[in-house]
């Protein structure tokens, strides 16, 4: 059964952050998703408006089921996260080094289609929760 990371591929994204007053954001973007032999990588970017945010993610094998991350030219810092896998679906947990910022994220594929469900918290204070749908285009 494929998961999000479970091959090479470009996925199409169409997003919504929410903060905690309710404010919503949109965002469109893409995600790069290349696997080698030794590792994966994720080379994203989403716009809101005229900004864009890119992220980028070297993502190495521990097993089957479990994979450790690291951000590459993340904007908030070093960003090092574990991903669980379960069938078709991505358990992610992160943290941003040398800050307070945490969160997860939840990734089920079915198909060519994916949906995620995410939040970021500064120690326990929610900043913002994210939900995104995402169309393999390759």
């Amino acid at each position: 059964m494929k998961h999000f990371l479970s091959e090479s591929a470009l996925w199409y994204s169409e997003s919504e952050f929410v903060d905690p007053q309710g404010n919503i954001a949109k965002a469109s973007g893409e995600s790069k998703i290349t696997v080698t032999e030794n590792e994966i990588l994720n080379e994203n970017w989403a716009e809101m408006g005229s900004q864009r945010r890119i992220n980028n993610y070297r993502i190495v094998p521990v097993s089957n089921t479990e994979y450790h991350s690291e951000s590459l030219n993340p904007e908030l810092g070093i960003q090092i996260g574990q991903f669980n896998i379960d069938r078709n679906i991505v358990y992610s947990r992160f943290c941003i080094e040398g800050t307070e910022l945490n969160g997860f994220e939840v990734i089920v594929r079915e198909n060519n289609e994916c949906r995620a469900f995410g939040s970021l918290y500064s120690a326990n204070q929610l900043v913002n929760t994210w939900k995104a749908a995402l169309v393999k285009h390759e």
